[in-house]
């Protein structure tokens, strides 16, 4: 049986290499899309990208999406399809800036 799931997600974090940035949480929002061979609990990978973004604090949102991919692809190894994006919405007034990225494993 294959899996897919769709997930957005929103919360506050750490991210940036501002100053401002680097001392203030800010708002992003998570797209996620993925695939897998076997069932996937969209749940347990919604918990583990934020629990991923809480704990890191990371730089840049392309150092972030990179490393949030290679981790639930080592949580969950059925994960064959994965695509990100990751979004602040309001880093810039009247603009949402993110990356995105897609890994086929």
């Amino acid at each position: 049986m294959q899996s897919h799931i769709s997930i957005k997600i929103h919360f506050k974090c750490i991210i940036g290499i501002l100053n401002f940035e680097r001392k203030k949480k800010q708002k992003i929002c998570i797209k996620l899309k993925a695939k897998a061979n076997d069932f996937l609990d969209y749940a347990k990978v919604s918990k583990k990208i934020k629990k991923i973004y809480k704990k890191e604090k990371f730089f840049t949102l392309e150092e972030s999406v990179d490393f949030v991919c290679e981790k639930l692809h080592s949580k969950f190894p059925q994960i064959i399809y994965l695509k990100i994006a990751t979004f602040k919405p309001k880093i810039i007034k009247n603009s949402i800036v993110g990356v995105k990225l897609k890994k086929r494993y």
